[in-house]
Formats: C-alpha cells, sequence, structure tokens
C-alpha cells in the first residue's frame, strides 16, 4: 500500500493523514470570513472535512441533527 507519494502527497493511510485532514482549514475561508463576518467551520457528517458556513447555517446544522451524528461518528457520548 502506498501511503505517499513521490510528491509528498499524504494519501489515507498515511499516520498522519487524519490529523493533516481534520485540522487544515478549507481553501478560500479567509474570502469567505471577508464577506460573512458571522462565519464558522463545521465538520460535516460521513467525512469529517471542515467546511465554513454562515452563522444560519451552523445554526441548521446543530439543530438539524447533523452535529449530533458527528459526535456519534467520532464516539462522543459526552452530553454536553
Amino acid at each position: 500500500m502506498v501511503i505517499e507519494t513521490e510528491s509528498g502527497l499524504i494519501l489515507p493511510g498515511h499516520p498522519f493523514f487524519d490529523d493533516y485532514l481534520y485540522c487544515t482549514l478549507p481553501p478560500a475561508w479567509r474570502n469567505f470570513a471577508y464577506h460573512n463576518p458571522d462565519f464558522a467551520f463545521v465538520a460535516r457528517s460521513g467525512s469529517g472535512i471542515l467546511e465554513v458556513v454562515t452563522q444560519e447555517e451552523m445554526e441548521e446544522y446543530i439543530e438539524g441533527g447533523e452535529y449530533d451524528q458527528r459526535l456519534e461518528e467520532c464516539g462522543d457520548d459526552d452530553e454536553d
């Protein structure tokens, strides 16, 4: 299994893949933030990839149950 390319790309299976994927901010997030001062980052259910969203989209993410789904995927049983 190839987990790192010759060019240095980190692919799934590499020990640092998940850490890098979940801590890297989405491309062009600064431009989005410039035009939407009330923004947030959410980790989409299924992929866990961070996405920049407006405040309204964040509220829908939380109230619509997608946040709870993401917590279940991560194994977070802590009810706050």
